[in-house]
């Protein structure tokens, strides 16, 4: 099976990613839903509850993202053991994986029940946070559960197959609609907890999806392969290579996510109409990264699965592939949001001053969005070359210190402060930044394996009927 996929990918590199990425964007666009519904009801019940949303789905994200990163570091581990055939690592490894989100659980909990410090540091105003406490406690029981089937996303993804939690994805969507009514309005026992309804909502459907995909584990035929495992206990040496490899990627994540979630609560100091137009616009941008993110997730799969097989030159057409795709499809969703602002900003609410706000925000919004997609597909591809820590560290110098930084310059220090604007103006400036030097450096990572893979004394053969096969046209001639 590992064999086939390999050959496909080096045959038909755009129709392979575009395979791998389309169920993955419908999982996440399911995922990005629920913050959707979230933004959506909470506009509806007042800007009190928005933005108390907005500050309480900030805290959380920011964290579980971080969180979800470091596991996120099994995917091209798991991806090249597939590509290499080895089945039996890929379980191994995904046992390790479960035992790392249970520890991140651990300290994801305890930050989320304890979140004043975080309103100190940001100056929350105290009827939001409030109100942000109850949603934090909701969702914090249900990080283990979100974490744990991240891990079981992650060998799915590895393997090709990621229509399962696609699914299952979508289920989490359907079941939260009804989840949200009942908790945030009460009845049948339950009282109203308005804001907190969220949180309790979003953690009872991460625990039923969560039970669903342990079944399907357990008796799904198709994972048989993947079971022949040594131990179920911990391995020090494949958790510290998952660690070595996905803190980085962790740190990254928890950075750039920061260029939208720390702004929020910056923002909340200066009032409900600035916080909800930002909010509206992050959510609006979210969504659209999901095509980033999903034409991302699918190259580093295929090129750390073409690596694992020994075939770099192959992993390298992948990418630039990839990048190529990302870049049109950026550029389309660009269009839309410039063409239809308004009539997508009244979707989310119909309070005028917030649509002010947000229609000021726009078109930085639409710069963010194409920048964000080049610079995605750069960061991804440096995963299947197992680089991630200098991804790190540009990210931190251009989001954190040129775009919050430069955001709290233009946006609060000034003595007419740009406010929100200020934050996506010099976010964009970072997230510029962070694209060109990831770009310069995933160039410099390719010629390099490039070339030790020409030096080596005997090389890997291609695949019987594979591109670079006896009498096969060239990769680029192909494409």
């Amino acid at each position: 099976m590992a064999s086939s996929i390999v050959l496909f990918a080096q045959n038909r590199p755009r129709r392979a990613l575009l395979n791998q990425a389309l169920p993955i964007l419908l999982g996440q666009l399911a995922v990005m839903g629920n913050g959707l519904v979230d933004t959506l009801m909470a506009g509806q019940a007042g800007p009190d509850v928005l933005a108390a949303m907005a500050v309480g789905s900030s805290i959380y994200i920011s964290l579980y993202v971080g969180l979800m990163g470091v596991i996120i570091g099994l995917t091209p581990i798991c991806s090249a053991h597939f590509g290499a055939g080895d089945h039996r690592k890929v379980g191994e490894d995904a046992v390790q994986g479960v035992w790392l989100a249970l520890t991140m659980s651990c300290i994801g909990m305890a930050v989320l029940l304890n979140p004043d410090p975080i309103f100190q540091l940001t100056n929350t105003p105290a009827h939001i946070a409030s109100d942000t406490r109850g949603y934090l406690l909701g969702i914090a029981w249900g990080l283990p559960a979100a974490l744990v089937f991240r891990v079981f996303y992650a060998l799915n993804q590895s393997i090709s197959r990621p229509q399962i939690v696609v699914a299952l994805q979508v289920l989490m969507l359907l079941l939260k609609i009804p989840l949200n009514i009942w908790f945030m309005n009460g009845g049948w026992g339950l009282p109203a907890l308005g804001a907190a309804g969220f949180g309790w909502a979003t953690a009872a459907t991460m625990w039923l999806v969560f039970s669903i995909s342990a079944l399907i584990w357990l008796f799904d035929k198709h994972y048989s392969e993947f079971k022949s495992i040594r131990s179920l206990k911990p391995d020090w040496h494949r958790l510290g290579q998952i660690l070595r490899l996905g803190l980085p990627i962790g740190g990254s994540y928890l950075i750039e996510v920061s260029s939208f979630t720390v702004i929020a609560l910056l923002v909340s100091r200066f009032d409900v109409y600035q916080l909800g137009g930002h909010q509206i616009v992050s959510n609006m941008a979210a969504m659209a990264y999901m095509v980033c993110l999903s034409l991302g997730n699918a190259t580093t799969v295929l090129a750390s699965q073409q690596i694992g097989a020994g075939f770099s030159r192959y992993a390298s057409v992948i990418v630039r592939r990839g990048i190529e795709t990302a870049m049109l499809v950026a550029a389309c969703v660009c269009l839309g949001l410039y063409l239809f602002d308004r009539e997508l900003i009244s979707f989310y609410t119909q309070d005028t001053k917030t649509i002010e706000v947000a229609l000021g925000l726009m078109p930085w919004v639409i710069a963010y969005h194409f920048i964000d997609a080049v610079q995605t597909l750069c960061s991804f591809s440096l995963r299947a070359y197992r680089v991630s820590a200098r991804p790190m560290l540009i990210y931190l110098v251009s989001l954190w210190f040129v775009g919050i930084g430069g955001g709290m310059w233009l946006g609060v220090w000034q003595e007419n402060p740009l406010k929100s604007q200020g934050f996506w103006i010099a976010s964009t400036g970072g997230l510029l930044l962070a694209g060109i030097c990831l770009a310069l450096l995933l160039a410099h990572v390719m010629r390099q394996r490039n070339a030790l893979e020409l030096t080596l004394p005997t090389m890997p053969q291609a695949l019987p009927g594979t591109v670079g096969s006896p009498g096969s046209p060239s990769p680029l001639a192909q494409q």
